[in-house]
C-alpha cells in the first residue's frame, strides 16, 4: 500500500512539473517562436513543434507504462500504449537531432547529444527485449528510455534549485551549465539502475 502511495505521489509530482513547465511553450503554437531563440525558419518551427507534440505523447502514454495497476488489468491497451510509446520516442528523438545544433545553450550540446542518443540506445533494447520475451529487461531499459526524456523537467528543475551548486563549482559559466546539464540524466539513470542492482543483490542473497 505505501508502495503504491508513492508511486502516485511521484507521478502526481512529476506530471506538476511537467505541465508547469510545458504551459508557458503553448504560447509558441499561437504567438510564433520569439526571434531570440534563432527558429524563425520555417524548418527550425516545424521541428520544434513536431518535437512539443511528440514529447506529449511520450510523457502521457509513458504513465500507462510504468503504473503495475494498470498494467495488469489492461495489458494489451499497455501493449498498445508501449508500441505508441516507442513510435513517439523515435520521433521525439529525430526531432532532437535537428533542434540540438541550434540550440542557444552551446556549451549543452554535448550532454544533450550524449541523452538522445542514450535515449535511442535505451528504446532500442526496450523493444529488442519484449521481442525476446525478456519481461524485467524490457521494462528496465523502458524506464531508462523514459529517464532520457524526463530531461525536459529534471533540467528545469536543476535550473531553478541547483544551480547555485553548479555556479559554485564549476569554473565558468560554460562549464556550470554543462555539468548541470549532464547530472540532469545522468544522476536518475545512476539511481535507477543502482537500484536495480542492489534490489538484484538482494534477491539472489536470500535465495542461497
Amino acid at each position: 500500500m505505501l508502495n503504491k502511495i508513492i508511486r502516485l505521489l511521484f507521478w502526481f509530482l512529476f506530471f506538476a512539473c511537467f505541465f508547469y513547465f510545458l504551459i508557458p511553450k503553448f504560447k509558441y503554437l499561437s504567438d510564433g517562436i520569439p526571434e531570440y531563440m534563432g527558429k524563425t525558419a520555417f524548418n527550425d518551427r516545424m521541428w520544434f513543434v513536431l518535437h512539443i507534440c511528440a514529447g506529449v505523447i511520450v510523457y502521457t502514454t509513458g504513465l500507462f507504462q510504468f503504473l503495475p495497476s494498470f498494467r495488469n488489468k489492461h495489458l494489451s491497451t499497455h501493449r498498445k500504449l508501449g508500441k505508441v510509446f516507442i513510435a513517439a520516442s523515435l520521433f521525439c528523438i529525430l526531432t532532437l537531432y535537428f533542434i540540438i545544433p541550434g540550440n542557444l545553450c552551446t556549451s549543452c550540446r554535448t550532454s544533450q547529444y550524449l541523452d538522445t542518443t542514450l535515449w535511442l540506445i535505451f528504446i532500442s533494447f526496450a523493444f529488442y527485449f519484449i521481442k525476446k520475451r525478456k519481461i524485467k529487461l524490457h521494462q528496465r531499459f523502458m524506464a531508462s528510455s523514459f529517464i532520457c526524456a524526463s530531461y525536459f523537467v529534471t533540467v528545469r528543475l536543476i535550473d531553478k534549485f541547483a544551480m547555485g551548486f553548479f555556479n559554485s563549482v564549476a569554473k565558468n559559466e560554460d562549464d556550470a551549465f554543462l555539468y548541470s546539464d549532464i547530472a540532469a540524466w545522468l544522476v536518475p539513470l545512476l539511481v535507477f539502475w543502482s537500484f536495480c542492482g542492489i534490489s538484484d543483490f538482494s534477491k539472489k542473497k536470500q535465495s542461497l
